[in-house]
């Protein structure tokens, strides 16, 4: 073996400290703790770090008419939907989730239900029994709870909307959201009021989601003066341009647009119509919250 180059003082040796030096801050507040920084820490020596575990979110379906899915189905009955796609948000937006038994339509049940829902959650979301016209019993058993702040909000769809404060045997305050029981409604309600109450308990300060501005395929119409948030699938055309057409039936029961759409976009509540060829706003669903 022969070497004709001469070594350089320093070559191929790892400094102390290249990586990191010392008085770094390594990872701040609100930083997610991943694979990557998983590593680092562990390079460092440290054993374990002071973090913000994931919240616990208690997900409790209500009503006599759902069924689970698997059994066999009944005339008059429906299939429990939200609490799996709310389940699955949840997990997305870096919760965990637990999926409850199916409250019926008694104060006994529903109680019940919440009671186990509980203990452990760092939040409780339900799903339906908040519109006008439902079942009383839901609303009472909510109130009796705790302190619920709200009931509505000046939205499309989702308007049928509660939160508040639910109370544990031991006096400790819960935070609830209640969902609409459409099953669009329900999963655009938890976009813009559950996600950003899973950030804020995650530590994280920036609520909303990534968005593009995109012109329009066809016309939103804003019937009655709310916020319209209309199933969208977005795409870049040939000039790298921003686009959005609707994504299917708009309707609040029909959930297959949601599996069709990639974002919502926007149609504030003062406008009555953004027109075809016109800009709006699109929050995208499955885009990082850091992508900007």
């Amino acid at each position: 073996i022969s070497i004709n180059v001469p070594a350089e003082p320093g070559e191929v040796i790892r400094a102390a400290g290249e990586d990191i030096t010392a008085g770094t801050v390594v990872f701040g507040e609100g930083e997610i703790i991943g694979a990557a920084q998983i590593g680092v820490i562990a390079s460092l020596g440290r054993a374990a770090v002071r973090a913000v575990r994931r919240p616990v979110v208690a997900i409790v379906s209500t009503g006599d008419e759902l069924l689970e899915p698997g059994q066999e189905h009944e005339p008059g009955k429906i299939y429990n939907s939200n609490a799996y796609s709310v389940a699955a948000m949840v997990t997305r937006y870096g919760g965990v989730p637990k999926i409850m038994s199916i409250a019926r339509d008694t104060v006994e049940s529903l109680e019940a239900a919440l009671e186990d829902a509980l203990d452990g959650a760092d939040l409780v979301v339900t799903s339906a029994g908040v519109s006008k016209g439902d079942y009383d019993v839901v609303k009472d058993v909510l109130s009796s709870k705790g302190e619920i702040a709200l009931w509505s909000v000046r939205m499309r769809p989702a308007k049928p909307l509660a939160f508040g404060m639910l109370k544990r045997d031991d006096g400790v305050g819960v935070p609830h959201l209640g969902l609409p029981g459409n099953p669009v409604s329900a999963m655009v309600a938890f976009e813009q009021f559950g996600r950003p109450a899973l950030r804020l308990m995650m530590g994280k300060v920036q609520a909303e989601k990534p968005s593009v501005e995109a012109v329009m395929d066809d016309a939103i119409h804003n019937y009655d003066g709310r916020r319209v948030y209309a199933r969208v699938h977005a795409y870049q055309d040939a000039a790298g341009v921003y686009r959005a057409r609707l994504a299917g039936n708009q309707s609040s029961g029909v959930l297959s647009s949601m599996a069709q759409a990639n974002g919502l976009a926007i149609c504030p509540d003062e406008i009555a119509m953004i027109d075809v060829g016109e800009i709006a706003r699109v929050e995208m669903f499955d885009w990082p919250d850091d992508i900007f």
